[in-house]
């Protein structure tokens, strides 16, 4: 779940108006130091739309798309042959939150949610990182690579595809 949090924050983050567009693509790296400063690096694709949608499609460590929409968020792990489907009964209103982001210079945004800080640098109009401390005490980074704004996104994209075979946990 602790993944999930930081999917939701960064969806949010990427819709928030600090810039506006309809699509989004992008290669992300997301280093979670926790206190001991052990890490853990992961590695692979974002795709979002300002509709709410958002695939994030991770390829090192392990294997694993996550599909992100208002509604529910569906985790496909092949190598556990599962899929995890979370529905939300309420999720806060993010994109206003984070629209609230105030410009600390010229490449940095700062907002607060939930007691946690985030700050959100950028370069040339794009989001270049986002970066926060989590309620466990760790550290997490996300920074975003070869982005594409408003590139055609085809909505299927958005939509998981779960094995016949695979074990579904409903949570």
């Amino acid at each position: 779940m602790k993944l999930f949090s930081t999917f939701l924050i960064t969806c949010s983050v990427i819709f928030a108006g600090v810039f506006d567009f309809e699509t989004i693509s992008s290669e992300f790296k997301q280093t979670i130091t926790n206190e001991e400063n052990s890490h853990i690096i992961y590695k692979g694709n974002f795709y979002a739309t300002n509709k709410a949608k958002a695939l994030w499609i991770y390829k090192t460590p392990i294997d694993k798309k996550i599909y992100f929409t208002q509604k529910r968020v569906v985790i496909i792990e092949p190598e556990l042959e599962q899929a995890i489907i979370t529905n939300l009964q309420s999720t806060p209103n993010l994109t206003d939150i984070l629209k609230s982001a105030k410009k600390r210079n010229n490449d940095t945004y700062e907002t607060t949610y939930d007691d946690v800080k985030y700050i959100i640098e950028t370069n040339n109009n794009q989001i270049r990182s986002i970066s926060y401390s989590d309620k466990l005490g760790n550290s997490v980074k996300i920074e975003l690579f070869n982005q594409s704004i408003n590139t055609f996104l085809d909505d299927a994209l958005f939509i998981p595809t779960i094995p016949n075979y695979f074990d579904i946990v409903t949570q």
